[in-house]
């Protein structure tokens, strides 16, 4: 089977019931996570900066992106999966039934992997069902 192929079988009509925010994101899948340095939503800058004008403590948030990411990610909590896409560089793009639409891109700066499926919400490298090690180095 090649990447997508996996990626589409393990994703898609899938939800994930947990999700972690801090140094990595991670959704809990039940049998795997899907892990990331990073996770984007088109919405986010202007959800940031409507929760800054109404909702003071975000601007006080010592990562103030965590706030919408948080918020983003709670509106796919148990949402099912309805598209997955691995695009030319690699990033993971996977839309939910309420429309939104998340990115796993593979652009974060300074680090040796940017997304991956896998086992546990641990290191990449165990466990390992689908990752992005870097733009155009998708393994499995």
């Amino acid at each position: 089977m090649s990447a997508i192929q996996i990626l589409e079988e393990k994703l898609l009509g899938n939800f994930y019931s947990l999700f972690r925010v801090g140094y990595t994101y991670g959704l809990d899948f039940d049998s795997f996570w899907l892990i990331a340095n990073n996770v984007t939503c088109s919405d986010e800058e202007k959800l940031t900066e409507q929760l800054l004008a109404i909702y003071q403590p975000t601007g006080e948030a010592v990562d103030k992106e965590h706030v919408a990411k948080s918020i983003i990610l709670a509106s796919t909590l148990q949402k099912s999966i309805t598209s997955v896409a691995l695009l030319p560089d690699s990033s993971l793009e996977l839309i939910f039934e309420n429309g939104v639409k998340l990115l796993f891109p593979t652009d974060t700066e300074v680090v040796d992997w940017h997304w991956a499926l896998n086992e546990s919400s641990k290191d990449p490298y165990h466990g390992c069902i689908v990752c992005a090690f870097a733009p155009g180095d998708v393994q499995w």
